[in-house]
């Protein structure tokens, strides 16, 4: 059994400075690396201990955040409830 999350239903992530909250469907879980210039300097995974994945989302204010995945502490989500 797995902890299946749906990307697309994430609301809030938790990072060491508190809950951040996710806005649009934005949350995703995407390759990353860093360019300066034009050029990548530093891709994920590139490094030993650097992991090649990172999660990135839009905040209420339009800010975009993107980090490492190892620095997700957790993750809010809700399931859709059914139409009755």
């Amino acid at each position: 059994m797995s902890l299946a999350i749906d990307c697309d239903a994430v609301e809030a992530v938790l990072l060491a400075d508190g809950w951040h909250g996710v806005v649009n469907h934005s949350f995703a879980i995407v390759p990353y690396e860093f360019v300066w210039q034009g050029e990548v300097v530093l891709g994920g995974g590139q490094v030993k201990g650097l992991p090649a994945n990172g999660a990135q989302w839009v905040e209420e204010n339009g800010d975009t955040v993107t980090c490492p995945l190892t620095a997700v502490l957790a993750i809010r989500w809700s399931r859709p409830q059914p139409e009755t």
